[in-house]
């Protein structure tokens, strides 16, 4: 019997096309299937990156600028998956309607991705302006942002 499966195995592999080996074959078995475990901005949450004020500072005006006569500005350094937590906060804050930054989304930037949360609120007694900026703390690209303005009339 052992005879037979031998001789079996030797004519197949004479008889048999030549088969390709596992090394030309592997890259069309392990191509990625799942995009998400690639990501566009990477974790870089052991990479040092300057404060949030010395960030501010040297940031174009172009991009964000605190209101002049702001009655809350903030600054952080914090992980993209804090941002949630950050604009409902700042909404909190501020007596505002907000609606929640819902990341899932995002998910070619890893959560614990750092980044610069800033924002600014400025109130009167006619207007109201919020405003907030997600920059990424490593390529110094905008990720996310929004502003409203409100007239005091319909303010709550």
């Amino acid at each position: 019997m052992q005879i037979f499966i031998l001789t079996f195995m030797v004519v197949s592999k004479i008889l048999l096309p030549p088969q390709h080996s596992v090394d030309h074959t592997t890259p069309t078995l392990c191509t990625p299937t799942e995009i998400n475990t690639l990501y566009q901005y990477p974790n870089n949450q052991f990479q040092s990156f300057r404060d949030e004020d010395e960030f501010y500072q040297q940031l174009n005006r172009a991009i964000y600028e605190e209101y002049p006569l702001a009655s809350l500005n903030i600054r952080q350094k914090m992980a993209f998956k804090d941002v949630s937590k950050a604009t409902q906060s700042f909404y909190l804050q501020t007596n505002s309607k907000y609606e929640i930054i819902d990341l899932s989304q995002h998910t070619f930037i890893h959560p614990n991705r750092q980044i610069y949360f800033l924002a600014s609120f400025q109130h009167n007694s006619d207007e109201t302006y919020h405003k907030f900026l997600v920059i990424d703390a490593e390529t110094q690209v905008v990720l996310l942002g929004d502003s409203h303005f409100q007239e005091s009339s319909k303010h709550h």
